[in-house]
């Protein structure tokens, strides 16, 4: 039997961790227009949010797709640098970490599937930016060896 937890502060700050992770990541690559229009539909969902008990269960199931956006604006990044030396291995390897206790802890406790998913998601995601960055490294050093 799955129970449905209540509403917490815990996915609005998810959420708005995500976007300014995401509205980061655009204004350092130029796209300072798009953040700005981000920025812009933050604060009036933001405002939204504290309107409704229904939102507030909308903003949880939203918050998989802002944080997968979310990890996929900086597998782009990577991708486009072809460097990792600005990310840092130890938090993602922590992310997927805590990922992982999430599943194990949610399946024990609730066992709810929205939760279950969103975690499966964000593991699955936070493992491949991780092995991204372990690509990089691993690339920049046999290039560093060739030079020397």
């Amino acid at each position: 039997m799955t129970t449905h937890p209540q509403p917490t502060l815990e996915y609005p700050i998810l959420i708005a961790q995500d976007v300014i992770l995401l509205l980061l990541i655009l204004h350092y690559n130029g796209s300072l227009k798009q953040s700005l229009i981000y920025a812009v539909v933050f604060v009036g969902g933001w405002q939204l949010l504290t309107v409704q008990k229904w939102i507030i269960d909308l903003a949880m199931s939203l918050c998989t797709f802002i944080s997968a956006g979310s990890k996929f604006a900086q597998l782009q990044c990577l991708w486009q640098s072809k460097d990792s030396g600005q990310v840092s291995a130890l938090s993602w390897g922590m992310a997927t970490y805590t990922c992982f206790a999430r599943i194990y802890t949610t399946a024990v406790t609730s066992g709810d599937m929205q939760v279950l998913v969103r975690f499966i998601v964000m593991t699955l995601l936070n493992s491949w930016v991780l092995a991204t960055v372990f690509y990089y490294r691993k690339r920049a050093g046999e290039v560093q060896k060739k030079q020397d």
